[in-house]
């Protein structure tokens, strides 16, 4: 099949997710020469398609779920405003369909169903709690209204878990599930070079995490249980690799890390990695894994990958986690915010290398059984047959505002 005109939204200007989740489908439409991007800001999104793809920077920013009343009323006036520059560009450009990374971005999806182009939003977050996560009032009110415009104003719902879909209620015409490629191609990461640059050493065990620095990560909750682990192999070590976003919850929760550490008086045995040049790198210096996320994953990629690259994973119990991952058997699952129960996972993992090499086995065998690329690619393309089939295409006109 060819391809339509597709413009792709995505909700950050940094590498995420959704971005790698997505990144085969766009391929194949960049191969076509029917590819846009519209990114929020200059940054690696842009990078990474400037080759291949016309970008797009316009002022817009994802929907942060509120915390109050007044939060709110600057929400919906920063959506009039957005819907209005997504309009204008939609209007000089006319694709075929618009694809929207996230359910964050209500107005390019409130735009795109004024202009009457097809949409597909890619439902990459859970937004309204659950698995006991605590949200104030006002944001479980919010990402409950965010669930009901997605499913209002898209064509298409493509959900990466049954998890994610679940968010859009049994009532709702069927969401897709493409769960995200997981390439058989992690394990060729430089262990010894990235232990000697972040100081340590090659025979002291060493628990490792991926992600963006935010509170919903738990990065904090590892670096709480490193004390109990020191105490069972005192030469262990852990590596956060990964970078806040820049916003200001984000900054102020990466300044915190370091002051923990230095509270539980473990601030030695903890390298802080902003950021790597190729993850295998950092998956191949973990001994243990660790994804100790207290908000819900909507797939959990991390632990997928570092599995494909060989190591045991200790992950929450949140979300889909325990969709992608099964207890005992391909990971070890423990309650989120629980410092304790991480610590004794970690540590069986360590000492026990034989129950440890089992599950990574298991877990790598199925990982790459279940997500692979060529699945992902095959049900973007059917995803996109679909709707631009049943949808009419919207003629050009060139240049046209309003």
């Amino acid at each position: 099949m060819s391809s339509p005109r597709t413009l792709v939204v995505f909700h950050l200007a940094e590498l995420s997710g959704p971005f790698r989740d997505l990144e085969l489908g766009l391929d194949w439409l960049a191969e076509e020469g029917s590819l846009e991007v519209a990114v929020p800001g200059p940054g690696p999104v842009a990078d990474a398609f400037r080759d291949v793809a016309p970008v797009t920077e316009l002022p817009y920013a994802a929907i942060i779920l509120p915390e109050g009343p007044g939060a709110l009323g600057g929400a919906l006036r920063r959506l009039v405003r957005e819907v209005r520059a997504f309009r204008g560009h939609l209007r000089a450009t006319r694709p075929q369909v618009v694809v929207l990374a996230t359910t964050t971005l209500p107005s390019a999806a409130l735009a795109a169903r004024l202009e009457r182009i097809p949409t597909i939003v890619y439902a990459a977050e859970i937004l309204a709690g659950g698995d006991g996560v605590r949200m104030s009032v006002a944001g479980a009110a919010g990402g409950r209204a965010l669930i009901a415009l997605n499913s209002r104003l898209a064509t298409a719902i493509v959900a990466c878990s049954e998890t994610a879909a679940r968010q859009f209620g049994r009532g709702r015409r069927e969401v897709t599930i493409a769960y995200p490629p997981i390439r058989d191609a992690y394990g060729d990461g430089d262990r010894a070079g990235f232990r000697d640059t972040i100081g340590i050493p090659a025979d002291e065990p060493c628990v490792v995490a991926v992600g963006n620095l935010t509170r919903g990560r738990g990065q904090d909750v590892l670096i709480r249980a490193l004390p109990e682990i020191r105490s069972e192999l005192p030469s262990a070590r852990c590596a956060i690799v990964g970078s806040p976003l820049p916003r200001r919850k984000d900054l102020a929760f990466a300044a915190e890390l370091p002051e923990i550490a230095r509270e539980l008086g473990v601030e030695g045995a903890v390298a802080f990695v902003p950021s790597v040049e190729r993850i295998a790198d950092a998956y191949a210096a973990a001994d243990v894994f660790v994804n100790p996320v207290r908000v819900p994953e909507s797939f959990g990629r991390a632990s997928c990958e570092a599995l494909v690259a060989g190591r045991p994973v200790v992950a929450t119990r949140v979300g889909a986690i325990p969709e992608v991952l099964e207890d005992a058997e391909t990971a070890l699952l423990v309650p989120p915010d629980d410092p304790e129960a991480l610590t004794a996972a970690v540590v069986k993992m360590l000492l026990d290398r034989d129950y440890a090499e089992r599950i990574v086995g298991a877990g790598r065998r199925d990982i790459l059984d279940r997500f692979p690329p060529d699945r992902a690619r095959a049900a973007f393309k059917r995803v996109i047959s679909d709707v631009t089939s049943r949808s009419p295409r919207p003629e050009a006109r060139g240049g046209a505002r309003g």
